[in-house]
């Protein structure tokens, strides 16, 4: 599912709209999971780029254009 809010820098920032969504797969022959990428805009006007690692079941920040 796409994220609808998460945190940054302490503050906790409102998806305001998915821009991109895409799969990644990884080595799984190195222990790499399926991993779900989401390029979205917030209500702050920044772009992130959110990872969502399904082995681990883990959140994490790819990038930030803000």
């Amino acid at each position: 599912h796409a994220p609808v809010a998460f945190e940054w820098q302490g503050k906790m920032r409102r998806v305001k709209e998915v821009q991109e969504c895409w799969r990644l797969t990884g080595a799984w022959w190195d222990g790499e999971s399926e991993r779900t990428f989401f390029r979205v805009l917030t209500g702050y006007g920044g772009i992130y780029e959110l990872c969502f690692d399904h082995g681990k079941s883990a959140w994490s920040m790819f990038g930030v254009q803000d």
